[in-house]
């Protein structure tokens, strides 16, 4: 009898494990129906919070933008001034830097003058002495002694103090004010680094993203140097060559200079001399100054103007040392 029941179960046992086995597979579809229902709402609150996120960025990333211009702008500005300046700066050492080389030359003129009157007074000792002599050999022999006259050659343009080389170094060299405010703010402050957005598989473990700066933070940090003030204007020189032949004694090449420095809105003149013959003053002078219409009223001089063009004047002249 037992044998019997094992070979054919109780039609309750079957039924009973019948109704479990169909309630498991409802169960497992629920569960399997519930995780894609899940997981369907969620991908979609990704997209959602995707799209909040990439509006979010955005929105900084223009304000990062529109603060990086006005830096440019500023920079722009400030390197305009501090150009105008260094210009400015540099034009009034130009003055400075003539007035050593002017005075160099009155000293080399003076220098030459003094060894052609020592030259002269040599010469006149000489032949005071020579005149005596009355024995033809002996005033052949003395004669032959007579003293050579000095000679002369240009010199080289005159050293600058240290000061004016120091000074002009400072104005141009290239790591001034410009290389500073470079590496005192740097770009990358005022310009917040952007993360790519999160996927999906990782979104759920992290954090929430920090909230963008406000605008008004972001310019503040890239807010650039206050400007300098803009420079009065200097009044630009004109520098004119004057080329004058028919002067011969240094006497006179030294008057000439002089009467030209003195002439109505001179600032300043250079002499210097040519290869036949001729010297050639470098004039710095306004842009309202005709200086052919003034140099033919030098006194003692004749002075006339031969030609002209742009910075340049051929002028002939009478050494009036040269009736004596």
């Amino acid at each position: 009898m037992n044998d019997t029941a094992a070979r054919h179960p109780n039609r309750f046992l079957a039924d009973l494990t019948q109704a479990m086995r169909s309630t498991a597979e409802t169960a497992r579809q629920a569960t399997i129906d519930q995780c894609h229902t899940d997981a369907k709402e969620y991908v979609e609150k990704l997209h959602a919070r995707t799209d909040d996120e990439a509006a979010s960025l955005r929105k900084s990333a223009e304000s990062d933008v529109s603060s990086i211009r006005e830096w440019s702008k500023a920079e722009v500005e400030r390197i305009r001034v501090e150009t105008e300046q260094r210009i400015a700066r540099r034009r009034e050492l130009l003055e400075q830097e003539l007035q050593e080389y002017n005075n160099s030359i009155e000293t080399e003129i003076a220098r030459v003058e003094k060894r052609v009157t020592d030259f002269e007074e040599e010469v006149a000792r000489f032949f005071e002495q020579l005149l005596k002599e009355g024995d033809p050999t002996m005033f052949a022999s003395m004669a032959a002694q007579m003293p050579d006259p000095p000679s002369f050659s240009a010199e080289e343009q005159p050293a600058f103090t240290e000061e004016i080389k120091a000074r002009r170094a400072e104005i141009i060299r290239s790591e001034d004010l410009l290389g500073a405010s470079a590496a005192a703010r740097p770009v990358s402050q005022a310009v917040r680094p952007v993360a790519p957005a999160p996927v999906a598989a990782a979104a759920a473990a992290a954090p929430a993203p920090a909230p963008a700066p406000a605008p008004a933070a972001a310019e503040a940090a890239a807010a650039p140097a206050p400007v300098e003030p803009k420079p009065a204007p200097v009044e630009q020189a004109i520098a004119t060559q004057v080329v004058v032949v028919g002067l011969v004694s240094v006497a006179s090449i030294a008057n000439f200079k002089r009467q030209l420095g003195r002439l109505p809105g001179v600032k300043n003149v250079g002499v210097s001399s040519g290869p036949d013959g001729e010297f050639i003053f470098t004039v710095g002078h306004g842009p309202d100054v005709s200086l052919s219409t003034l140099i033919p009223t030098l006194p003692a001089f004749q002075a006339r103007v031969v030609s002209e063009r742009d910075g340049l004047l051929n002028v002939s002249a009478h050494d009036p040392e040269a009736e004596g």
